[in-house]
């Protein structure tokens, strides 16, 4: 197929599950030029192929975001295909619940990489082309920033940085004409809870299981309130809001009273695994 130069061009990470890949398929159908990336090819093929039948021109760029070269990569690939770039759409992420002392270092790592390092060299990279179309960069970040748990130390990190780096980026690029969204979804039905568990074999407890359906937004109605914030822009968009809010209050409950979150989250002593030398890896050092 060939692609029309007068439509938007979309860049969305983490394309090949999830959010990411509902947002695709709801830009799909509205007839978008797509950019996907995400690491699984197999799956892009499929989504691109899918797609390409809804309307769509779709280039697919498998890459992992914490490789260094992948933001150069996939913004110059895109703009070399469609020759512009209008929006970027932060979506790839992943958390891994331990407690910090009984985290991996290369997991650790890893999560900063590809949840706060990637969107913001990616948004670096595509700026120029985004200030020269008035385009718009969204970041999904997580209502878990409301209250810092144990569990999620690492990446509820990421989240937060992120978060606050993208009201920085709003607030620099106001007057350029480009915009810049925080989407922060509630629980979602997505694999996200089954990746939880897959990455903690044999692991249980309460933060593992996915909260009522009542609670939880549909995937498709969050691609939609996504896709509209290309013609829409907000600065946050909170999905669900009666699960995000709640978040937030006792957040700020806890910075007014911090001994009361140590006291409620704290895990009790002995619930709390040894911390023990991080193994080292032959071959695998850094300088």
């Amino acid at each position: 197929m060939l692609y029309r130069p007068a439509l938007k061009t979309i860049l969305i990470t983490g394309a090949s599950g999830g959010i990411g890949e509902a947002v695709a398929r709801e830009l799909a159908s509205q007839g978008y030029n797509l950019a996907l990336t995400a690491r699984r090819l197999d799956r892009l093929e499929d989504l691109a192929d899918e797609f390409e039948e809804l309307g769509a021109d779709v280039l697919i760029l498998p890459a992992a975001l914490e490789d260094p070269e992948a933001p150069e990569h996939l913004v110059s690939a895109t703009v070399a295909r469609f020759g512009r770039l209008d929006a970027l759409i932060n979506v790839a992420g992943f958390g891994i619940p331990a407690l910090f002392g009984d985290s991996d270092p290369d997991e650790i790592r890893r999560q900063v990489e590809v949840n706060f390092i990637a969107p913001m060299l990616l948004a670096r990279r595509a700026l120029p082309h985004l200030i020269e179309s008035k385009g718009t960069v969204i970041n999904v970040g997580s209502a878990i920033t409301g209250v810092a748990n144990p569990i999620f130390g690492a990446y509820g990190a990421t989240k937060a940085a992120l978060a606050w780096w993208n009201d920085a980026l709003r607030r620099e690029l106001l007057r350029r004409g480009v915009h810049v969204c925080l989407v922060e979804p509630g629980p979602v039905t997505t694999g996200f809870f089954d990746a939880l568990r897959a990455q903690v074999p044999g692991a249980t407890g309460r933060i593992l299981e996915p909260p009522p359906a009542i609670l939880t937004a549909r995937v498709e109605d969050v691609a939609r309130r996504i896709a509209r914030l290309l013609d829409h822009p907000r600065r946050r968009l909170s999905v669900l809001r009666r699960v995000v809010w709640p978040f937030r209050l006792i957040g700020g409950l806890f910075q007014v009273w911090p001994a009361l979150g140590d006291h409620l989250i704290s895990p009790m002593p002995d619930r709390l695994p040894p911390v023990v030398e991080p193994a080292v890896r032959v071959g695998q050092g850094r300088s």
